[in-house]
C-alpha cells in the first residue's frame, strides 16, 4: 500500500474508532501549594562617561570671558594709582595628570595712565606672561563638574618695565603683587565657567528619561521590560588617553508586563547624585519578572483564535487552553471538542532552556486524574500529539530577542535626544536565567544580566 493511501487509511480507522463521541470528564487539580516568592533586589547599570580633553578645552575657551579682571570698571580695576585690566590673550590649554586638571594660558596686563582723565586703552599691554593653574575635579550632587583652581607658576613673555629719564626700570615685583592680590578673582572666574557650563545633568538627563521607556523583549508574546531607576551614584573622576572619565551607576527596579501594545509608565525626574568612594564597572541586572496567568491566558486565547489547533487528522479540536498554578507546577486546562469532548488537565514545570534561550514547560504530561478518567485507548491516541501541541503553545522564545537586546538599547539610545551628542557602547552582555517560582497569580522568573557600558561625549 502506498504511503499516502496508508496515511488516509489510518485516519479512517481513527475516525471509525472514535465515531462514538468520547466524553472526558476529570476533576481539576487544586490550586494550592506554591513556591516561595523570589525576593526582589535592586539592579545596577554601571558605566563611565568619557569627556575628551579637547572637547572640554573647546567648551572652556568658548565660555570663559577673555577679560578676567577689570570688567565693567572705567579704565579697568584700580590697583593703587594704576587702573588695570587682566585679559587672556590666547587659548586655555588643558591636561589631566595625577588626578589633577592642569590649565595654562597667556595673560596680558593693561595699565592706563595714572592721574589722567583719559581712559583710552593703551596700544599695547604693559606686560604679558604665561600662567599655569591646577585643580582637582569632582562631580557635585547637582550634576556639575566642580573645580578648585589654584595658581601654580608663570613665565614672563614680556616683562613689565617703564622708562624714566631714558632709563628702563623693571616692575616685575609690582606685577607679582598685583597678581597675588587678584589671584582669587582669576581663579574664581575659571571655577565659575567650569561650574556653569560643564553640566553632566544635560548629558545624563536624556539617558535617565530613555532608560525608563518600556523595552520590548518578546514581540511574539508582547513581553515588555519596564525599568524603574531610583538613584544614581558616582565615584571619583579618573583620566587617561586624552580623556576625563566620570563613573556612574544607576540603581533601578524592574518589572515585566505582557501587553499587545506599549504599556503606560510614569517617568521620574533625575535625582540628586550620590557620591561613593568606589563603584564596580560591571552592570549587574537582576530582573525579577512576574508573568500573570491572566496575561498568559490572554496570549493563548489570541493564538488559538488566529489559528485552530487540531489533532487526529482534524477529528479533535483544541478549543481553549488556560494555565494556573498549583502543587508547585504549572497546571494546564485544555478544552477539546470533536470526536473527543471535555477537559483534560496537564502539568509540568517551567524551565529555561539555556541553549535556545526559551522559557518552556518541562516534563509536561497528563495530570493523574485526567489520565485515569480517560479510556486507555483514547489516551494512547491523543497523548503524544496533544502534549507536543500544548508544549509548543506554552514555549516563549527569548533567544533572538535577548541576543538583540544590546542592539535594541543602542538603537533606542541613538534615536533619543541623548544620542545626538554622545555615543553609547555596550562592550559585553551576559544573560543567565537563575530561578523560576510558581506563585498563586503567576510565574515569577529571575534573570541575571551582566554587561559593561561606556558613554563617550562627542559635543559638550
Amino acid at each position: 500500500m502506498k504511503p499516502l493511501l496508508l496515511h488516509y487509511f489510518m485516519g479512517l480507522v481513527l475516525i471509525v474508532s472514535l465515531s462514538d463521541c468520547q466524553h472526558v470528564e476529570t476533576s481539576p487539580p487544586k490550586a494550592e501549594g506554591f513556591d516561595p516568592p523570589i525576593s526582589t533586589t535592586v539592579s545596577h547599570v554601571a558605566g563611565s562617561i568619557e569627556f575628551p580633553i579637547r572637547e572640554l578645552e573647546e567648551k572652556i575657551n568658548r565660555e570663559l570671558d577673555p577679560l578676567l579682571v577689570g570688567k565693567g570698571a572705567p579704565g579697568g580695576k584700580r590697583g593703587g594709582v594704576f587702573p588695570f585690566r587682566v585679559a587672556r590673550s590666547g587659548r586655555v590649554r588643558i591636561q589631566y595628570e595625577n588626578q589633577q586638571l592642569r590649565f595654562s594660558t597667556p595673560l596680558q596686563l593693561w595699565i592706563t595712565k595714572p592721574f589722567s582723565k583719559d581712559k583710552t586703552p593703551p596700544d599695547k599691554p604693559f606686560c604679558s606672561l604665561h600662567i599655569n593653574f591646577q585643580s582637582p575635579l569632582t562631580v557635585t550632587p547637582d550634576w556639575r563638574l566642580a573645580s578648585r583652581v589654584k595658581f601654580t607658576s608663570f613665565d614672563w613673555i614680556i616683562k613689565p618695565e617703564i622708562k624714566i629719564l631714558g632709563q628702563e626700570i623693571q616692575l616685575t615685583d609690582f606685577v607679582r603683587n598685583l597678581l597675588d592680590r587678584y589671584q582669587p578673582a582669576i581663579e574664581s572666574a575659571i571655577d565659575t565657567a567650569i561650574y556653569k557650563e560643564l553640566r553632566i545633568d544635560q548629558i545624563v538627563g536624556p539617558i535617565w528619561q530613555d532608560i525608563q521607556k518600556p523595552l520590548l523583549v518578546s514581540k511574539e508574546f508582547g513581553l515588555w521590560l519596564l525599568p524603574k531607576p531610583v538613584r544614581v551614584e558616582t565615584s571619583p573622576i579618573s583620566g587617561g588617553n586624552g580623556s576625563i572619565i566620570t563613573h556612574l551607576r544607576i540603581a533601578l527596579n524592574t518589572e515585566t508586563k505582557l501587553k499587545p501594545t506599549t504599556p503606560a509608565y510614569t517617568p521620574t525626574q533625575l535625582p540628586t547624585l550620590e557620591r561613593k568612594e568606589q563603584l564596580p564597572l560591571l552592570s549587574d541586572l537582576r530582573l525579577v519578572s512576574d508573568l500573570p496567568y491572566a496575561d498568559i491566558n490572554r496570549v493563548l486565547n489570541l493564538t488559538l483564535s488566529q489559528q485552530k489547533k487540531r489533532l487526529l487528522f482534524g477529528a479533535v479540536t483544541i478549543r481553549n487552553v488556560a494555565v494556573y498554578g498549583g502543587q508547585r507546577t504549572l497546571l494546564v486546562k485544555t478544552e477539546v471538542g470533536g470526536l473527543m469532548d471535555g477537559v483534560i488537565y496537564l502539568r509540568g514545570r517551567p524551565v529555561f532552556d539555556t541553549l535556545t534561550n526559551t522559557l518552556r514547560v518541562s516534563n509536561l504530561d497528563f495530570d493523574a486524574a485526567s489520565q485515569s478518567g480517560m479510556p486507555r485507548f483514547v489516551s494512547s491516541l491523543v497523548r503524544k500529539s496533544l502534549l507536543k501541541l500544548v508544549d509548543e503553545l506554552l514555549e516563549i522564545s527569548l533567544g533572538d530577542e535577548i541576543n538583540k537586546l544590546p542592539q535594541k538599547i543602542t538603537q533606542a539610545y541613538e534615536k533619543g535626544g541623548a544620542g545626538k551628542k554622545t555615543d553609547l557602547v555596550i562592550q559585553s552582555f551576559r544573560f543567565t536565567p537563575e530561578q523560576i517560582a510558581i506563585r498563586p497569580t503567576g510565574i515569577q522568573t529571575l534573570i541575571h544580566v551582566q554587561s559593561k557600558v561606556g558613554l563617550r561625549v562627542r559635543q559638550l
